[in-house]
């Protein structure tokens, strides 16, 4: 007979009184049980929360789901066939919907399911990177936890937009550039990089910041093969915005800037409202950037760099007008790893009082995201997906069936766009080539050139939000520059009226000349 020891069975591995034992021992206790903790159960949890916001999309998710829908169509990567403008600033996502639709798939389906692999992929990530920058000890990987509670990261990555690709190819592609510097191996992450840059514009500023963290490093063979890996397929597809666009940057970039006071002033409430509902724990942020000032880890430093470049970018383009902070969601990988490695030193110190203070830290900072998260469900689906489905919802399918195809002004262009396929007249200048480069911050657009794009287009169909219930007062400066036209009266009728609430309606006009009378 063998002498060899028969090797723990797998309830004995789990066994809760030896990973107890464990964790009061300050021990690690085990890379399964560091697995499960760590990375399974956030998993589930992550998947719990995604399911149960994933029935609302976004309005704005739907200008990607129509230039993907053309694409498909045979009109080319626009939104109105026939006008070549980028309102879009997702090209790789909108092109995979583009894809799934050529081969049957509702680009709702494929939004949420990409998203939600990203999300997942996002979570890998997170527990490689964390266990790399502190290893294993007594405490399990939180920053998975961090994510998977997320009321940003774990909503947006359902909703539609790329939001959740976006974050993982650039968490990814950090993750890989640290671990290609371990051996001279080939710099892939160059290519990660590119595939984010290809989704979001912003993704030069993530790989360039970690390549200056290299210092003499950063013109080291494989870094340069790096950043060409990067800049060859980013500069192919400027090459072709160009080619095929006639402007080298997106439309949605004038018509989202242009106020840069105001910019400022909406950026800065926007980072200091995520910073609020983010948590206590987020402050632990800092401890693991001491920790690597103390270590002299470009990787901790770079993870802090990171975090806070972010936050100001998102202060200079004024942040955004949804809810819960998506422009956030790719910082908060690299604030949650720090958060991890800051959390688990402490625990390892094997200090009593940093235990129970990390204990407590924990406690207090979950409950917060529970009830925090609880409360991003309830906006989304309760508020949110009922206002637009009231708004936007009722609005296209009365178009449908009771106009025809004539060219549509509004403002919120998503799902009306989309489902009716009619023409738009973008009053917010995403899709439209004049009102996007007049003078004013996005939504502001409404100065001199705005009523004069109105009524030289002429839309058949005008969706003009008023204040109170019969669509007789506007209270949007943009609207009543349009309404209070004498030619506006002279032109057209109200049709039907759809009520948000007592405090406004959505006012559908059409053009007198063609209403057909009987």
């Amino acid at each position: 007979m063998s002498d060899a020891p028969t090797p723990p069975r797998l309830h004995e591995r789990f066994a809760p009184t030896r990973v107890l034992a464990a964790w009061l021992g300050g021990r690690d206790p085990g890379p399964r049980v560091q697995l499960l903790f760590g990375l399974l159960l956030p998993m589930y949890v992550l998947g719990a929360n995604l399911w149960n916001v994933h029935r609302f999309t976004v309005d704005d998710a739907y200008i990607s789901f129509r230039y993907a829908a053309n694409l498909v169509a045979g009109h080319g990567l626009v939104y109105n066939p026939g006008e070549a403008i980028e309102g879009y600033t997702n090209f790789l996502w909108t092109l995979l919907c583009a894809g799934g639709l050529a081969v049957g798939v509702d680009p709702h389906v494929t939004s949420k399911v990409l998203g939600a692999a990203a999300a997942m992929g996002t979570m890998v990530v997170l527990y490689r990177l964390s266990a790399r920058l502190e290893p294993r000890g007594t405490l399990p990987c939180v920053a998975t936890w961090l994510y998977a509670t997320s009321s940003c990261s774990a909503t947006w990555a359902v909703f539609g937009l790329e939001t959740a690709l976006f974050e993982f190819l650039v968490a990814l592609g950090i993750l890989m550039m640290f671990e290609e510097h371990d051996t001279p191996r080939f710099p892939w992450s160059g290519a990660v990089f590119a595939l984010a840059g290809l989704t979001r514009p912003e993704a030069p500023m993530y790989l360039g910041l970690a390549m200056l963290a290299l210092g003499r490093k950063m013109f080291a063979r494989q870094n340069l093969v790096r950043g060409l890996l990067f800049a060859g397929p980013l500069a192919i597809h400027l090459l072709w915005r160009h080619a095929y666009y006639g402007s080298w940057t997106p439309a949605t970039l004038a018509a989202k800037t242009g106020d840069l006071k105001a910019q400022w002033r909406n950026g800065r409430g926007y980072v200091l409202a995520w910073l609020d509902h983010a948590g206590p724990l987020l402050f632990a942020t800092f401890y693991g950037f001491g920790l690597g000032v103390a270590r002299r880890s470009r990787e901790l430093v770079t993870a802090m760099v990171l975090f806070v470049a972010v936050g100001i970018y998102v202060i200079l383009v004024g942040g955004d007008w949804m809810s819960y902070y998506r422009f956030m969601a790719p910082a908060e990988p690299f604030a949650f790893v720090l958060v991890c490695v800051a959390l688990r030193h402490a625990v390892q110190s094997r200090s009593v009082a940093a235990m129970v203070a990390v204990a407590l830290a924990l406690v207090w900072g979950f409950t917060h995201r529970y009830f925090d998260y609880e409360g991003a469900r309830k906006k989304f689906i309760k508020e949110e997906k009922r206002f637009w489905d009231n708004t936007a919802g009722q609005v296209a399918e009365w178009l449908i069936n009771n106009g025809r195809p004539g060219r549509v002004a509004l403002g919120d262009i998503g799902y009306v766009g989309y489902r009716t396929n009619y023409p738009i007249l973008d009053l917010l200048g995403l899709v439209d080539p004049v009102i996007s480069q007049l003078p004013g911050g996005y939504t502001k657009k409404n100065g001199p050139g705005y009523k004069e794009r109105f009524y030289e287009v002429m839309p058949e169909w005008a969706i003009l939000i008023h204040s109170g219930q019969e669509c007789k007062e506007a209270s949007l400066a943009a609207v009543k520059k349009i309404v209070e036209d004498p030619r506006f009266r002279r032109s057209y009728v109200l049709m039907e009226n759809f009520q948000v609430n007592a405090d406004g309606s959505w006012c559908v006009f059409r053009r007198r000349d063609f209403i057909i009378t009987k």
